[in-house]
């Protein structure tokens, strides 16, 4: 399962005292006058190296802030050897160390980082060299020989707080600890660590504890321990809101405690707390982070089964941000190829697999779990396509991963995929040691009591964040009810109220004889109501049944015709094996792409709710993405539509569709000679009343200048004046920077479902195959 990756940085461990106060309150004015007014001591050092830190991390730092920050440095450093001061000349080295960082020279960062660890070590400056410790760790990447160095310069960092007592170092040490020994995968050491963190921060009475609760959580959760997952993640909530704490660090609590509610196939509680996440993801505006978050939510959709609503999400995300790193891609290919199986069209998931084949070679640039992700998806989608060897060989490499990870739920799943391999190639006495061994480890992770436990955990945190709200009402409706208490008491004084009181019940009285009256009429005349209500009652029923029938028997129609249809297509691909005519072979290409426009119609009706009309926007878009993937146009030509939310019936909507296919087709096969590069823009716009516009234009070599295009009669054309013809619209072609198609008409819009007939709306005659 996916996770958001932050790795917290370690809070008060800064490298500098000074410098951390720099970079929270000093501006530049203030300390180039304690510059002025310093002496030649250790002062003005401090004073210089927090000036450097000052220019190293100024907002949106340019190279000349950078450049800045190297010379007040190598100030520092000057009189830091003339002041025989090791301490401030170790600093001014890894202040050197973070400029080439910066500029990407880690080599030469990292031997200036060396130079300080000796000289610090030489002194016996030991939260000085514990810092510097971490400081060569984070130039080394987070995958990895790179992870492996991270963690051993913690662990030595770990060691030198230990020696120097400073509690609250170990603390963030153990902290930083738990975070890389979770990315390396061996989550039995994480959460050794992080125990041991929180443990420490309790005792110093510091740190922000959320950051250590939704670690806990997350490790737990890869362990199998839901019931502590689940606490761990909802102290994580509860501490970090009432911090109001709204950073990333908030959103990766939040993706993980829904992470672990969909793991126990709570997909409400699951897709909350994703929907929170991606809310604070999106007002930071971190790519890599929203990415990740809508392949998670996604994932709630197709669980759901509403995999044309998942599909719909990861194209508008995709559209929106941009695939910053090799994990994304990773993550939204493989979403692409869970949405298509869901939907079991394994034809247009076949190009996402391949795709993410590729992408999971690069072990080096991948961490653990991301690896886990791709592997656990190809092995989906070769179970569902039955290229069994394939999936044998990822779920060999998926278990000795999942094993190395400590992940209980991956291995679990990794048996039962393997069952269903052995099975299907009926070696049944290895099927059924991993069924069984799956079954183990299954009854392992979920039980009757572990359920209830998580369920009194979210009701006990529901209840504590009320507490608080309640007791403010409680206050309030107290002094509500004091007052009121005054009010009866000088009411009860009062002789009016004596007087009052007797008219109100002689009215009572009045009121209530009337009532009785009532009353005795109402049951003489409810035998009657009843009766006729009962038959009344019975027709409904009746009714309802026979509308039911008449819902069921449309969508069977468009079923039977949509499954005709794919039939008249695989006819057609059967009879173009057999033809040798290029021409003949392009006609029989065409007639599938208009078959494929008209199945497509009743594929949307049949899935409906709505079998009177069709959602033309969703229709037009996947009918363009057929296309695009059929012909492989990938970048070369890129498609805008602007699309109203219209809603046509049938008898215009398999026209429109069967423009759009010719119009379409055209601009891809003969718009862009020589692969050249080009655009298609598709607009269907309601423009007022009962008048529509439909425009299809690209940016291509345009018609023949000694072409005209109202005596033209191409198939192409002859076919699109037809069926423009056919609803009463307005069919024109013209040059227009490329080729520019429009069609007007009028269509009023009626509640009736219409016929499942298709015939009627093609302008020539059909003929059997």
């Amino acid at each position: 399962m996916r996770r958001l990756l932050l790795i917290t940085c370690l809070i008060g461990c800064t490298l500098l005292t000074a410098s951390a106060q720099t970079q929270t309150g000093s501006s530049s004015q203030e300390l180039l006058a304690r510059l002025q007014q310093s002496k030649l001591d250790t002062h003005r050092v401090h004073v210089l190296q927090d000036l450097a830190t000052y220019y190293m991390f100024k907002p949106n730092a340019q190279v000349a802030d950078m450049d800045s920050a190297m010379t007040v440095a190598r100030q520092a450093e000057q009189l830091s050897v003339r002041l025989h001061d090791p301490k401030g000349q170790a600093t001014s080295f890894i202040l050197y160390a973070r400029v080439y960082n910066h500029d990407g020279k880690k080599e030469k960062a990292k031997a200036l980082v060396r130079k300080a660890i000796a000289l610090f070590s030489q002194f016996h400056y030991l939260d000085e060299l514990g810092e510097a410790y971490f400081e060569l760790g984070s130039y080394s990447p987070l995958i990895g020989s790179g992870l492996t160095e991270r963690i051993q310069m913690a662990e030595l960092a770990l060691a030198t707080f230990q020696q120097s007592g400073n509690k609250l170092k170990q603390a963030n040490c153990n902290k930083e600890l738990g975070d890389l020994y979770q990315v390396e995968g061996n989550n039995v050491q994480a959460l050794a660590s992080l125990k041991q963190a929180l443990s420490l921060y309790k005792a110093v009475g510091r740190g922000r504890l959320q950051g250590v609760y939704d670690l806990l959580g997350q490790v737990c959760g890869e362990l199998g321990d839901y019931k502590e997952a689940i606490r761990y993640g909802l102290l994580a909530v509860q501490t970090a809101e009432q911090s109001g704490d709204s950073t990333m660090l908030l959103a990766t609590i939040y993706n993980r405690l829904g992470i672990t509610y969909q793991n126990l196939h709570d997909l409400k509680q699951a897709n909350l707390y994703f929907r929170r996440s991606i809310a604070i993801a999106e007002k930071y505006n971190d790519a890599g982070a929203i990415c990740i978050l809508a392949t998670n939510i996604s994932d709630t959709y197709v669980l759901l089964h509403q995999p044309v609503t998942a599909l719909a999400f990861l194209r508008t995300i995709v559209k929106k941000y941009p695939l910053p790193d090799l994990a994304s891609q990773i993550y939204i290919t493989g979403q692409f190829i869970n949405v298509y199986m869901a939907s079991k069209q394994y034809r247009l998931a076949q190009p996402y697999s391949d795709r993410l084949v590729r992408l999971s070679e690069n072990r080096e640039r991948i961490d653990n779990e991301t690896q886990l992700y791709a592997y656990g998806m190809l092995i989906r989608f070769f179970l569902a396509t039955q290229q069994y060897q394939q999936a044998d060989k990822y779920l060999v490499t998926h278990r000795a991963l999942s094993q190395k990870m400590g992940s209980l739920r991956s291995l679990s799943t990794n048996h039962l995929w393997t069952f269903k391999v052995d099975s299907a190639q009926a070696n049944y006495p290895a099927a059924i040691t991993h069924y069984q061994r799956h079954k183990a480890l299954n009854d392992s992770l979920f039980t009757e009591s572990k359920s209830k436990q998580i369920a009194l955990l979210q009701t006990q945190f529901d209840t504590k964040k009320k507490d608080q709200d309640i007791k403010l009402k409680g206050q309030h409706i107290e002094l509500l009810k004091k007052q009121s208490e005054l009010q009866l008491n000088d009411l009860s004084q009062t002789k009016l109220l004596r007087n009052v009181t007797f008219i109100v019940i002689a009215l009572l009285l009045i009121i209530l004889g009337l009532v009785y009256n009532r009353y005795r009429l109402k049951q003489k005349s409810s035998a009657i109501l009843e009766a006729h209500q009962k038959e009344i009652n019975d027709q409904n029923q009746s009714l309802q049944r026979l509308l039911t029938e008449k819902e069921w028997l449309l969508k069977e129609i468009h079923h039977r015709v949509k499954n005709n249809l794919q039939i008249v297509m695989s006819l057609l691909n059967t009879q173009s094996a057999y033809l040798t005519d290029e021409a003949a072979m392009l006609a029989i290409r065409d007639s599938q792409h208009r078959v494929q426009a008209i199945s497509l119609i009743h594929h949307k009706l049949y899935q409906s709710e709505n079998l009177s009309s069709i959602d033309m926007s969703t229709y037009i878009r996947e009918l363009v993405e057929y296309l695009r993937d059929f012909f492989g146009t990938g970048q070369r030509i890129r498609f805008e539509t602007h699309i109203d939310p219209v809603k046509l019936g049938v008898s215009y909507a398999v026209p429109i569709g069967l423009i759009l296919n010719e119009a379409i087709t055209n601009s891809i096969k003969y718009a862009f000679p020589d692969n050249s590069v080009g655009q298609i823009v598709i607009s269907f716009q309601h423009t007022g009343g009962m008048t529509y516009l439909l425009t299809i234009a690209d940016n291509g070599i345009g018609l023949p200048a000694t072409m005209d295009s109202q005596q033209h009669d191409s198939l192409g054309l002859s076919l699109m004046r037809g069926l423009s013809d056919d609803i009463d619209g307005h069919f024109a072609i013209a040059n227009d920077k490329g080729t520019r198609i429009t069609m007007r008409f009028f269509y009023e819009p009626t509640d009736q479902p219409e016929s499942a007939d298709i015939s009627s709306h093609l302008p020539f005659e059909t003929t059997a195959l």
